[in-house]
């Protein structure tokens, strides 16, 4: 996971931080209004998001790749596993990379 992360252009770290803030942001709001109760209910949002993300104007320019590999990401794992502490390790770990820039 973190070689994906490295692999980025430095001038796309920002906008990384930005779009991982912006899932976890949608899902704990999600979550705080009863829609997502499960992992499983985590992980379609996620992928409904995704989906909405690769087809909006804000995301599609720069993350579709990152998009691509986060789909895969949740497809090979069980639909029960909870991929929100794997977001926030590389929304940390971009966010850590910005800031010592």
């Amino acid at each position: 996971m973190k070689n994906h992360l490295f692999a980025a252009m430095p001038d796309g770290l920002e906008k990384r931080v930005h779009f991982y803030f912006c899932i976890l942001v949608a899902m704990g709001l999600s979550r705080r209004h009863g829609r997502i109760r499960t992992n499983r209910q985590k992980n379609a949002f996620l992928m409904k998001w995704l989906k909405n993300a690769s087809e909006g104007m804000s995301f599609r320019q720069f993350a579709t790749s990152e998009i691509a590999w986060l789909r895969s990401e949740i497809l090979r794992h069980p639909p029960d596993r909870d991929p929100e502490p794997m977001l926030q390790l590389i929304w940390q770990t971009a966010n850590e990379l910005k800031n010592h820039r």
